[in-house]
This record gives structure tokens, C-alpha cells and sequence, in this order.
């Protein structure tokens, strides 16, 4: 089964661009410190204004500053690299950001933080990102909250099928006010042929830590290191992100 020292970063996460507490910079010498081989830059999108989302301009201000930082590390003889990204928002008929934007992007989760009126509303928002072909995962499937916030209704077995069909993963976020999606269903995620994705939604470094937790939870799941898509070295994770693009169009 997975381990915890399987992981080679997480693709979730968040900085001072947003809602986190540390700048770009700083958390890629900490995702470095600790042995990673990437680490996603996943801010929020407009929507999510509560936690000082992203528009279209400064998210691609974002990609530049990923970029810049990436180059310097590559002048250095880093191996180490930063992925651009965004958590952006399921809205009721839309994603937060155009295609166009999404597709600049290394990395893409896609998020419902406003629960909509009933549980087909949810799902049918779920499942219409994951036939997104720049939807690379879904994040925090239920939205749930352990001990604060009950978790959205959702028909989670249709969201897994269509993930299965369209080659969208689905995150396992690591916050331990989260494990969602909840280790139960793993089983039948894995019996479709589902990723997971093993995240820490970090707002601040030390939450890398959370990786040994997901990696827990994950193996109550019994998923193995086959099954976890952040188990991948750098070479093959960008592989992978592009298959999804390749698949769905």
C-alpha cells in the first residue's frame, strides 16, 4: 500500500497571493527542504472572494511569477519545480475562469465551495467539471468540514463514475478537517480506475506535514502506490496532466 515517503509533492495547495500565509518563494524552499520534487500553486479563483481570490490578470501575473521562480531555480541547478495552477471555483452553470485561461495553466482543481439548492444540483455541478478537459481533479469532493460542517449533499458514486469516464482524478484532501473524499469510498473508486490525489491544501508550509495523514487515510482505502497520482516523479506526473487534455475534447 501507499507510504507516505511515496509522495513527491502535493498539487494543491495555497500562498499570500490568496489565502495562504507564505509568498511563492518561500514555499518552494520549504517543498525543497523537505524533499519534494514539485509543488502546485493552486490559489483560488474570483469567486472565492472571501479568501481573496484570483481574477484572469492576476492569475496570469501568477504564472509569470511561477515561471520567473522556476527559471531561477533551473539557473541554479535545482531540480525542483513549482507547477502553476488554480483551485477554481464550480460555479451553478460555469467554472470561475474561461478555458482559455484554465489551458495556461500546469494544474487545474476544481471546486465546489457554494453548495447548491439540493444534491442533483451538486453532483450535476461536479460531474460538469469533470468533463472539463483543463479539469485536471476534483478538491474536497463534499466540502465537508469534521466537527464544524456537514458534508454537501452529493450522489458521490455518479461524480466517481464520471471521473472514471473522462480521466479526471479526484483529490483526497489531507486537511485533517477534511479527508474527503472519505476513505470508504475509495474502494470502488479504485474499482473504476480513478486517481486519487493525495493533497495538503497548505496555507502555510508546515501543513506539508498533512501528506503523512493523507497517506494514512488513503491506506485505510487500501489504495496502493499505483493508484496515487502524486506518487509520480516530475517527468511522469506532466504526463499525466496532459493525458486528461488529450482524452477529453
Amino acid at each position: 500500500m501507499i507510504e507516505w515517503t511515496d509522495l513527491r509533492g502535493s498539487l494543491h495547495n495555497h500562498t499570500t497571493w490568496s489565502d495562504g500565509h507564505h509568498p511563492i518563494e518561500d514555499v518552494a524552499a520549504y517543498a525543497i527542504e523537505i524533499g519534494c520534487d514539485y509543488w502546485a500553486i493552486t490559489d483560488h479563483s474570483k469567486s472565492s472572494f472571501q479568501a481573496h481570490g484570483l481574477d484572469a490578470a492576476r492569475l496570469r501575473e501568477q504564472i509569470k511569477a511561477v515561471a520567473a521562480h522556476n527559471q531561477k531555480l533551473a539557473d541554479s541547478g535545482e531540480e525542483f519545480r513549482l507547477l502553476a495552477g488554480s483551485e477554481v471555483d464550480i460555479l451553478k452553470e460555469r467554472l470561475d475562469f474561461d478555458n482559455d485561461l484554465l489551458a495556461e495553466l500546469d494544474v487545474v482543481v476544481a471546486s465546489l465551495h457554494v453548495a447548491g439548492s439540493d444534491e442533483a444540483d451538486n453532483t450535476n455541478r461536479l460531474i460538469r467539471a469533470a468533463l472539463n478537459p483543463y479539469v485536471h481533479m476534483l478538491g474536497h469532493l463534499t466540502g465537508r468540514l469534521l466537527l464544524e460542517r456537514e458534508a454537501y449533499k452529493v450522489n458521490q458514486q455518479a461524480v466517481i463514475d464520471a471521473c472514471a469516464e473522462t480521466g479526471t482524478w479526484i483529490e483526497l484532501n489531507a486537511n485533517p478537517y477534511r479527508f474527503d473524499m472519505d476513505w470508504r469510498l475509495w474502494f470502488y473508486a479504485k474499482s473504476k480506475g480513478v486517481k486519487c490525489v493525495i493533497n495538503c491544501d497548505a496555507h502555510r508550509n508546515e501543513h506539508a506535514g498533512f501528506l503523512r495523514l493523507g497517506a494514512g487515510i488513503a491506506r485505510k482505502g487500501w489504495l496502493e502506490k499505483a493508484d496515487v497520482i502524486n506518487a509520480l516523479p516530475l517527468k511522469e506526473l506532466k504526463k499525466a496532466l496532459q493525458l486528461k487534455r488529450n482524452r477529453v475534447k
